[in-house]
């Protein structure tokens, strides 16, 4: 038993009701001084009511918080920051506008003379880039970083002054495996420094890579806090979903589907600043993944296949017409439909209704004289909360008072509203936990059995070699290769994306 000088968390029988219901059945763990202890459960498990409690925005109903020996008796944001607490929030809350050296200090600028003092502020991030081994200038502009940059920079405007506890919800969630590994080397080496972090994520690997001890939580109570030694994903999973998940196995589509006709092709696309020379086809009831690196097109080439950005060279095909001047409202008349990699700023209608959403595309469809036909709306709804065994008290119910999986589902259902032939889907499993990304991958493999094409975008590895019939790989804003059957492994595909072929 580690003595209590090494405690700088726990939490003792913590309960949190809002009304009736009853987010946290008492919940009691701690977290040791310098470790990387990391919060795992599902989507609804209880983690972001226990973050809330520990940040200080809501107070538990009952039960015990100390931190470093204090026990806490106003939970209060401010106090939080008092006792050293920060948070890091999934996301991000940086100033695009302003330097790196201006976000890093945001809350605290050095003075001199009663200016702010710039020369130092500088000086100072430099010392904290260099420190964790990164290579910015100070002086660069936010707006001017990748993703997984921006995300450290916010890690070290959380590390700038000392805090006790820095907590990281789901760091990773939007970054590649190259970004990822980045990001996870830099919380070793705060580590290694003596910091203690408290990790939040749904990516099994990073919690098992980066972890010292992981608490798993179900349904508002701990389930058993585990030392990562020896662990498998496996025991993991079990803990969370405290039932037996279906696997989700690569189909193996027969060979004569090699003779299925070619539903979407594109030819010599490119886009200034963006990508060039892209050609790619996909064959009825095919998934083809496109994986690629930070800066490698991908996200730039998903845009402008469905519209939102024009093609500036390329000729496109649907089902063997062709199509002049692709953009969103003809791409979805020809039965060509887009899935969002961000369900809250582009996705989904929040503050909306899950029939509203699901509706949306297609709205005209349930209109008569200018009236809806909220009947045919709620069927229309009913129906894909049914297909896709979406948790909701109702059709009414909006997608903000759901979990991530749930509306994820949502954003499918609203996809398929158009009847769509192809489906450009993009990160189809950002931000949401395992038992949901089983129901997700399981109705994507399905809409593909059904005979609909798919064309999937998506930065986590492991989930293109899950879902693909073949891949296709960018790098340098160029097609750098396909890879089909026994190619499509983890290495190859990395070869390709980082240039190592």
């Amino acid at each position: 038993m580690p003595a209590m000088a090494d405690i700088v968390l726990s939490l003792k029988d913590v309960t949190k009701s809002f009304g009736a219901v009853k987010a946290l059945g008492g919940i009691s763990f701690s977290v040791r001084r310098g470790e990387i202890h990391t919060l795992l459960g599902e989507n609804g498990a209880g983690k972001s009511t226990t973050l809330k409690i520990i940040k200080g925005d809501v107070a538990p109903t009952t039960g015990t918080v100390v931190i470093d020996g204090e026990t806490v008796t106003e939970f209060l944001p401010s106090n939080a920051a008092r006792h050293g607490i920060a948070m890091v929030h999934q996301e991000l809350a940086v100033f695009e506008n302003m330097t790196v050296a201006e976000n890093v200090f945001v809350d605290c600028p050095p003075l001199r003379g009663g200016l702010v003092d710039v020369a130092g502020m500088n000086r100072r991030t430099a010392e904290l880039l260099a420190m964790f081994e990164l290579d910015l200038d100070p002086r660069t502009r936010v707006l001017e970083l990748t993703p997984s940059q921006r995300q450290i920079i916010e890690i070290l405007r959380a590390v700038n002054v000392e805090r006790k506890i820095v907590i990281l919800d789901e760091p990773t969630s939007g970054l590649n495996a190259h970004d990822s590994d980045i990001l996870l080397k830099l919380l070793a080496r705060l580590r290694a420094k003596g910091q203690t972090i408290l990790f939040v994520s749904h990516r099994l690997g990073d919690v098992m890579r980066i972890s010292d001890r992981i608490t798993v939580l179900r349904d508002g109570t701990v389930v058993e806090t585990l030392d990562n030694q020896g662990l498998q994903e496996s025991d993991l999973v079990g803990r969370m979903v405290g039932r037996k998940l279906a696997q989700v196995h690569h189909r193996d589509r027969p060979a004569r589907a090699n003779e299925e006709p070619v539903v979407f092709k594109v030819e010599g696309a490119r886009r200034q600043d963006g990508f060039e020379d892209v050609s790619l086809s996909l064959r009825r009831g095919e998934i083809v993944g496109v994986y690629g690196l930070e800066g490698s097109g991908t996200a730039e080439l998903s845009r402008s296949l469905f519209g939102l950005d024009p093609l500036e060279a390329g000729q496109m095909e649907i089902s063997g017409k062709a199509v002049a001047s692709p953009e969103p409202r003809r791409m979805m008349a020809a039965g060509v439909s887009y899935l969002n990699a961000n369900r809250k700023d582009a996705g989904l209608f929040m503050q909306r209704s899950v029939a509203d959403n699901v509706s949306a595309p297609v709205l005209r469809r349930f209109a008569r004289l200018g009236f809806l036909n909220e009947k045919s709306l709620m069927a229309k709804a009913g129906e894909a909360i049914k297909r896709f065994s979406i948790r909701v008290a109702g059709t009414n119910v909006p997608p903000r008072e759901l979990s991530g999986g749930n509306q994820q589902k949502v954003m499918l259902s609203a996809c398929l509203s158009c009847d769509p032939t192809v489906m450009i889907v993009n990160e189809p499993t950002r931000g949401i936990d395992v038992g949901a990304k089983v129901d997700v991958y399981r109705a994507l493999t399905g809409l593909a059995d059904e005979g609909r094409s798919l064309l999937v975008f998506s930065s986590e590895l492991p989930e293109i070699l899950l879902l693909a019939d073949r891949i296709l790989v960018m790098r340098a804003r160029k097609v750098a290769g396909w890879l089909t059957g026994a190619a499509m492994t983890q290495e190859q595909v990395m070869a390709l994306a980082a240039g190592n072929k």
